[in-house]
């Protein structure tokens, strides 16, 4: 990465450098939030049993057998623990690292087949596009994914183009942790990304080269870990009983229903909707600020495909489109699955964007641009009256900073479209450090379950408590022993019915019914939901979407 240093340092090359600093500062900037979304905490509490017990083969949660992701991410987050503590930032930490790889990777494909500064532009629109920056602060599995695919891609491109060993070690290596984090499907995007380069460019013979088949071999060995930990775990045991069944397979659920179970709805967890649409108007925000740039470089590179126009690479949009239909195909569909696919999209665009000259292409791209931009400006203002009037200073002080730096890219512009490409992405820092400093702690305030852990922590500290509720959050963060039960258990066990009671508001009114005396030691608001609902955003109304969170005794 030296020689990308050197180039974004020179000063033709430095609003681009600015930019980029301030959008890598964005992205680090939410390591120590707080979960306000229960995966972060539900991950963290088996990556912290595998760490505490030393047992990485099985992923246990609360004692019982889980079975629902490979094992890649936890055994990272596991070490990650025993070096840095159980804490937010040890979990987070990888993450962030494996997305970083993702923008370096990103990076070197870019200017390899297109040059330095359409690289920059690329590895610019990857982190400041909208669902980067949120899922670098509300962590799951999709940022590990994102550096290993890229890694594998580009280490893969390399032994097409020459064989080497090294770089199929790495391109498997890279492959297998994929296949580790999130199952088989993921060699669709790795698989369709180099097939299709070769069958684009008229070299069937290509793809059936003896180095293919080598290199899925070591694939097979180096994903023999997982094989392992889920057949020791639960082949070896008929017995257990995992979704209500018993003799369950792990590595039958590992290679066919942990993926096509799910897109054929017929697996141990299934989904009763999908909208073949829904990644289409889920890219609209969640790649913002660039979504419509994107669908238009999309049919820009399509459209010359057809004509028969030769591109440098067809790896981006092989890789791509096709995993996106199958995203779309799925009934399986959450806003962060196309995360994945983002490094390739935001080549794809900064390809586009770079080729911008004089005339009705570069207008349309300075409408839109001023278009999305101006309608974030509008929201993050409207956000902040409404949401957190009190913030006020903060918001200041970030429209200043906000205001400094366009009067900074419009200075000494060395292209005709690196402004507006500058003023976008600074409207996406000045929106997400929003978030960051603003946004994010609030929601975290209102999250009941941590509130008490962290009440429980300093006023009574590594207290026995008995719990009616099971909650991730609480459960991670508060550092004394507890028991999870349920109501019952807790009033026919004298042990458990003298501790401090962990509750909310469904336990409490069960109490109430029994005709069960309790006193309330502390209540919290909770906002029991993680998508957020327009009352709770407003601030005067936000008070009634709001649940109760308690610490009681028995009298």
């Amino acid at each position: 990465m030296e020689s990308t240093a050197a180039s974004i340092f020179s000063s033709q090359k430095r609003p681009y450098f600015i930019v980029l600093l301030l959008a890598i500062v964005l992205n680090v900037a939410g390591i120590g939030i707080k979960f306000f979304t229960d995966d972060g905490a539900l991950y963290s509490a088996l990556a912290r049993s595998m760490a505490q017990s030393n047992n990485f083969t099985d992923l246990m949660y609360h004692g019982a057998d889980w079975l629902d992701k490979p094992h890649f991410p936890f055994w990272i987050i596991a070490i990650s623990f025993k070096i840095f503590g159980i804490n937010t930032f040890a979990y987070k930490l990888p993450a962030l690292l494996f997305f970083f790889m993702s923008v370096a990777y990103t990076y070197k494909l870019a200017k390899k087949f297109y040059g330095d500064e359409t690289a920059i532009i690329a590895i610019l629109i990857l982190l400041t596009a909208q669902h980067s920056v949120m899922s670098n602060t509300d962590v799951r599995a999709e940022p590990y994914i994102m550096g290993l695919l890229m890694g594998a891609v580009y280490y893969f491109y390399k032994v097409k183009e020459r064989f080497s060993m090294a770089n199929v070690l790495l391109a498997s290596i890279f492959t297998a942790c994929a296949v580790m984090t999130k199952g088989i499907y993921l060699l669709i995007p790795i698989g369709a990304a180099i097939i299709g380069d070769y069958l684009f460019k008229g070299n069937i013979k290509g793809v059936f080269h003896w180095k293919w088949l080598l290199s899925f071999i070591l694939v097979v060995i180096f994903t023999l870990p997982e094989i392992y930990s889920v057949y020791t775990q639960f082949d070896l045991h008929p017995e257990k009983v995992v979704f209500g069944r018993t003799r369950i397979s792990g590595i039958h659920w590992f290679l066919w229903d942990s993926q096509f179970g799910r897109f054929n709805n017929n697996g141990y967890i299934t989904n009763t909707h999908g909208d073949k649409l829904f990644f289409v108007h889920t890219l609209l925000w969640a790649f913002a600020p660039w979504a419509i740039i994107l669908f238009c470089a999309l049919y820009a590179t399509v459209r010359k495909m057809i004509k028969g126009i030769t591109q440098p690479e067809y790896l981006c949009i092989s890789g791509s489109v096709l995993m996106l239909l199958i995203f779309s195909a799925s009934k399986f569909q959450l806003p962060f699955y196309t995360n994945i696919l983002f490094p390739f999209f935001a080549i794809i665009t900064a390809v586009f964007i770079s080729s911008l000259k004089a005339g009705a292409g570069l207008k349309f791209f300075k409408i839109t641009q001023y278009i999305m931009t101006g309608l974030l400006l509008v929201a993050v203002i409207v956000l902040n009256f409404i949401f957190a009037p009190e913030c006020w200073p903060v918001f200041v002080l970030l429209i200043a900073g906000f205001i400094g730096l366009s009067i900074y890219i419009y200075k000494k512009p060395t292209q005709i479209y690196q402004p507006v490409f500058l003023f976008t992405c600074a409207v996406s820092v000045l929106v997400n450090a929003y978030l960051v400093t603003v946004a994010y702690p609030i929601i975290v305030d209102y999250r009941g379950d941590l509130s008490a852990a962290e009440y429980l922590n300093q006023n009574y500290p590594r207290q026995k408590v008995s719990a009616a509720v099971l909650s991730n959050t609480f459960d991670f963060y508060y550092k004394g022993e507890v028991a999870y039960t349920n109501v019952d258990a807790i009033l026919k066990t004298d042990s458990l019915k003298s501790r401090i009671i962990v509750a909310d508001e469904k336990a409490v009114a069960e109490l109430k019914n029994k005709g069960i005396a309790y006193t309330i030691i502390k209540a919290f608001h909770d906002f029991p939901h993680e998508n957020l609902s327009l009352p709770f955003i407003i601030k005067k109304k936000r008070n009634t979407t709001l649940d109760q969170f308690y610490l009681i005794r028995i009298r």
